[in-house]
């Protein structure tokens, strides 16, 4: 008989935290399930605990990759060797909590859904005490129809702005994924999206039965989320390509209109945050890219869009991107008064903030005094070679502070935080490098 549940986990250099991981899915009180992990050519020690695991367990498959493929290529591997009736996402880090298959197992009885809304906690780097706080998850979908009644999957989203679209917060009928080939595409980052809003396209009605499965990593400045530069722009450009495309050969509702430009709004900001951080030689390379692969894709900060036909200019993406990052330099230093050899302190520390550290130190010269964060967990690691500081016993009150922090309201929360430690309130600013941009 097959199994219920396939639980798919990519891996790649993965022996830090991968015990756990496994140990948490060998605990469950529910037997009826299989584990593909997709080894992505790893060269640390986790294939030998794979190894050791699959003796321990004959429900734990391995698959390898010959080459590092990527987490998009990987899942799709699992996806197709999967043999049980439920798909269910993990990373290597994550954690399966305790009878969290056998609440999901019931609810697909009752419902007969083939897509069910999972949540989510967060991790500390200990996993004693490990769940801190709520996923972003909660904000996302509408806590109001928490239900055994099934509701179009896109209609349980609360704000398209906000939403964070993860695969691992879905289990699915791997029978509706093979009939509607819902599959990644090649992608290294930010390969979530394309694969949710695909879920999305499909009218499919979902549970939502509010139950918490796993607990997920989020406080490692070095994950792949984390990733700033060429390699993120390669995936925006992809990202923009495949929503394009898909918004031409789909009848889009209102609300499926509405998360498609979401999304272009998303990856549009991120491909042109990280450009600004790209060498000559990557903005070369970009444009070859994105010229050879996809060579109907015009990427301009005010509008997307996909010519009918190449053009045959190879520069016509190139000029442009020069010409912006030219301006955005001379506005930034318009703007926020940067003055070279000036010492700035940084408040947050996000793929944002490194975008916004190197900038200032490629281009104006400016010395980081400090980076500061609440997080405790991130509290003495290192971003761009910088420790990151509490700022409950900071004292200097003659440095500017920069929030690298787009959300207002949290911008608002740190700038009083600040205030009450006698900072100077025309020394706190949100610095928004894209703020006088709209696509």
């Amino acid at each position: 008989m097959n199994p219920f549940f396939s639980i798919i986990i990519p891996i790649y250099n993965s022996q830090k935290y991968f015990t756990p991981c496994l140990s948490s899915i060998l605990g469950q009180n529910f037997n009826n399930y299989e584990v593909l992990i997709v080894n992505d050519a790893s060269n640390d020690g986790t294939k030998k605990i794979c190894n050791n695991f699959k003796k321990l367990s004959s429900k734990i498959k391995i698959i390898e990759n010959k080459k590092n493929l990527g987490v998009s290529v990987s899942r799709n591997k699992g996806i197709k060797k999967a043999v049980g009736k439920y798909i269910i996402f993990l990373d290597s880090d994550d954690i399966l909590l305790p009878r969290s298959l056998e609440k999901l197992y019931h609810h697909i009885l009752l419902t007969k859904t083939n897509i069910v809304v999972l949540e989510h906690n967060e991790l500390k780097n200990s996993y004693k005490n490990s769940i801190i706080r709520d996923s972003e998850i909660r904000g996302f979908f509408k806590k109001k129809i928490f239900s055994k009644k099934k509701i179009q999957l896109i209609n349980l989203v609360e704000n398209f702005k906000l939403f964070n679209p993860l695969c691992y917060n879905f289990s699915i009928n791997r029978n509706f994924i093979l009939k509607n080939e819902i599959f990644f595409e090649d992608i290294r980052m930010h390969e979530d999206h394309l694969f949710v809003s695909r879920l999305f396209y499909c009218r499919e009605k979902a549970s939502y039965p509010g139950i918490i499965t796993h607990s997920r990593r989020s406080t490692s400045l070095e994950s792949l989320g984390r990733t700033v530069g060429y390699e993120v722009c390669i995936s925006s450009a992809k990202n923009l390509f495949f929503y394009l495309k898909d918004s031409k050969k789909n009848r889009l509702s209102k609300i499926e209109k509405e998360c498609i430009f979401e999304n272009l709004n998303f990856f549009t900001k991120k491909f042109f945050l990280n450009l600004l951080i790209c060498s000559k030689k990557d903005l070369l390379d970009l444009n070859k890219f994105i010229c050879k692969k996809y060579p109907t894709l015009i990427i301009n900060m005010n509008k997307i869009v996909m010519k009918k036909k190449f053009t045959g200019k190879n520069n016509s993406n190139l000029e442009k991107w020069n010409m912006f990052i030219k301006n955005i330099l001379k506005k930034l230093g318009n703007e926020f008064n940067i003055n070279e050899e000036e010492k700035v302190n940084i408040f947050c520390s996000s793929a944002y903030s490194k975008i916004c550290i190197k900038l200032l130190k490629n281009n104006f010269k400016i010395k980081i005094n400090a980076v500061f964060d609440n997080n405790k967990d991130f509290q003495n690691q290192k971003i761009e070679n910088i420790k990151i500081k509490s700022i409950n016993k900071y004292t200097n009150n003659n440095i500017k502070f920069l929030v690298c922090n787009l959300n207002d309201n949290d911008f608002k929360k740190i700038k009083n935080q600040l205030m009450k430690l006698k900072v100077p309130k025309n020394k706190i600013t949100q610095f928004n490098i894209l703020k006088n941009y709209k696509i």
